[in-house]
């Protein structure tokens, strides 16, 4: 093709159309009107040879020609940032926004000091937190969906990703006050197994770690509730005698005089979070600078 005809703006349309999912949410994202965008997808329709983007009830879908070209348009945009200001970065005046794919359990860590941190250092940058679920979050920050992922599970990352380890968590079983096992000194793999357990789990899905764990060894528990959020979870382990099993660190932020707290009575390995990013994003001044400040945040944690 003729690359004559393909000019950076179009690109930067592109690259906030497959961010936003959205026309009229992307315009007001690069500072140009809805018809302004329109006028240019229908550009970049004619050069590509596809519709890119189909309405859909919430905005626009993707096609799949438009998600092969996200990853290196979105590449080629920060290249060119780069290239122009690589060094210069006011955390005081930017706005820059960032999506970081995290589970509930280490946003109710981290997004406060963050947020202190935010509030001193950088008071116009936006956060935005997303669902860790069932999605591919390697596909997602790949195609510029988000740009940085912190969980502990294992993900199969190539050499277009970067990661930095975090911290390490461990696991506790709790409780309320009046379970029947809470005046125990310690609860055997099967009070445990045999107990109801509340299961927080964006999915829905009533299988995690816990249930791999007690396969192995035969045994099987009956998660009696889900909920997909944390914030819930205090009240109702408080009122039931259900069982949570949730980080160390997590638990000691539950009332402690109303609830009581057991060593997980299954060996695991201390779950190490890390931090990953794409590498087109490595040398980027903003990320790089939160990046940064979520490591130190989470030295002290």
């Amino acid at each position: 093709m003729n690359i004559a005809l393909v000019d950076l703006n179009l690109l930067i349309v592109f690259d906030a159309v497959m961010r936003e999912k959205h026309v009229t949410r992307a315009a007001k994202r690069i500072g140009m009107t809805q018809p302004a965008v329109s006028n240019a997808l229908n550009r970049l329709r004619h050069i590509a040879k596809d519709d890119l983007f189909v309405r859909s009830a919430d905005g626009v879908v993707p096609t799949a020609r438009a998600l092969d070209l996200g990853p290196p348009i979105r590449q080629a945009i920060t290249l060119v940032e780069n290239a122009f200001d690589p060094t210069t970065f006011d955390p005081k005046n930017s706005n820059d926004e960032f999506n970081i794919a995290i589970s509930n359990y280490t946003a109710s860590i981290l997004f406060p000091k963050l947020a202190e941190l935010l509030e001193k250092e950088a008071p116009d940058i936006n956060v935005r937190s997303k669902q860790l679920g069932d999605v591919d979050l390697l596909k997602e920050l790949e195609a510029a969906n988000i740009d940085f992922i912190i969980a502990g599970q294992q993900l199969e990352e190539t050499e277009n990703f970067i990661s930095e380890p975090l911290y390490d968590e461990e696991f506790v079983c709790v409780m309320r006050k009046g379970h029947p096992l809470a005046k125990k000194q310690k609860i055997t793999v099967k009070e445990f197994s045999q107990s109801k357990h509340l299961m927080v789990a964006t999915t829905g899905k009533a299988f995690g770690f816990v249930d791999y764990l007690l396969e192995a060894k035969g045994m099987k528990r009956r998660v009696a509730m889900t909920v997909n959020q944390f914030l819930v979870a205090p009240a109702i382990i408080r009122c039931s005698n259900m069982i949570l099993t949730v980080s160390k660190r997590v638990a000691e932020r539950f009332t402690l005089d109303s609830v009581k707290i057991f060593p997980l009575p299954l060996f695991t390995n201390p779950l190490r979070l890390k931090l990953i990013w794409h590498k087109r994003t490595d040398a980027n001044p903003g990320t790089r600078w939160i990046r940064n400040k979520i490591i130190e945040i989470c030295k002290k944690i």
